[in-house]
Formats: structure tokens, C-alpha cells, sequence
């Protein structure tokens, strides 16, 4: 169980470090759309191929709590992360298809995957106490 939680926490925290990358290539896709004066979805694809595997990787990490079963707070949180990524990623296809309040979404639950995957680096880093008791 301790080589799980370490590697949920190892994941956790590339998560946090992918989500800097991922917010990056939002702002140049946007200011590249800007400065081409023309909007192509080649300005975004970065961004989209990077967001399919942040829904990868918060998968394996929801993954991970479940079968680890250390604490129900990382299992909430991690699976809270996965439900975000999922809703993210239809926010984003459906913002770029049709509709740019869908879109504004997008950001905004951005700010929400932000947030969770705050706590569960702060829950790697300092466990909670149910983490601590069940932990060897």
C-alpha cells in the first residue's frame, strides 16, 4: 500500500506540474489566434492533446485510490479530479464546436481541477489522519 500511495502521490504531483504546461498552452493558442488574426485549430492542438492525457492520467490516479483504499479523502478527491477531467474535456469539444458559453465553462472548471488537485497534493504531501492510521 505505501508504493501505491507514493505513486499516486508521484502522480498527483506531475498533474499539478501538466496543468502549469496545460494553462501555457491555452494562453498561446489564444494569443497565437490573435496575432495570426484568424482563428485555427491548430493553434489549440497542443493544449487538446495535453488535456486528453491530463484525462489519462487522472484515471490512473482515481484508479490508484481506489485500489489503495488508504483514505476515503483521496479516494473522494481523486475521483472528484477524474469526474472534472471528464466534464472538461466535454466542455472544451463543445465550446469549440458550438457553443461559447460552454466554452467560458471551460475555463472556469479549469479553475475547479486547479483547486482538487491542490488538496491532493497537499493530502500526499501531509496525510490525513485516516491516511496515517491505515498506512504500515
Amino acid at each position: 500500500m505505501q508504493t501505491l500511495r507514493k505513486v499516486h502521490g508521484g502522480l498527483a504531483h506531475l498533474f499539478a506540474g501538466l496543468i502549469v504546461v496545460q494553462f501555457f498552452l491555452a494562453g498561446l493558442g489564444a494569443f497565437e489566434t490573435v496575432h495570426n488574426k484568424k482563428f485555427s485549430d491548430n493553434n489549440f492542438g497542443p493544449h487538446g492533446l495535453l488535456g486528453t492525457l491530463l484525462v489519462l492520467v487522472a484515471l490512473v490516479i482515481m484508479l490508484i485510490a481506489l485500489i489503495g483504499r488508504w483514505s476515503p479523502t483521496t479516494t473522494k478527491l481523486s475521483a472528484a479530479l477524474f469526474g472534472l477531467m471528464v466534464i472538461q474535456f466535454i466542455l472544451g469539444v463543445s465550446g469549440a464546436g458550438t457553443s461559447a458559453i460552454l466554452g467560458g465553462l471551460h475555463a472556469v472548471n479549469a479553475l475547479l481541477i486547479v483547486a482538487v488537485t491542490y488538496l491532493l497534493v497537499k493530502n500526499a504531501r501531509h496525510p490525513t489522519p485516516e491516511a496515517a492510521a491505515t498506512t504500515p
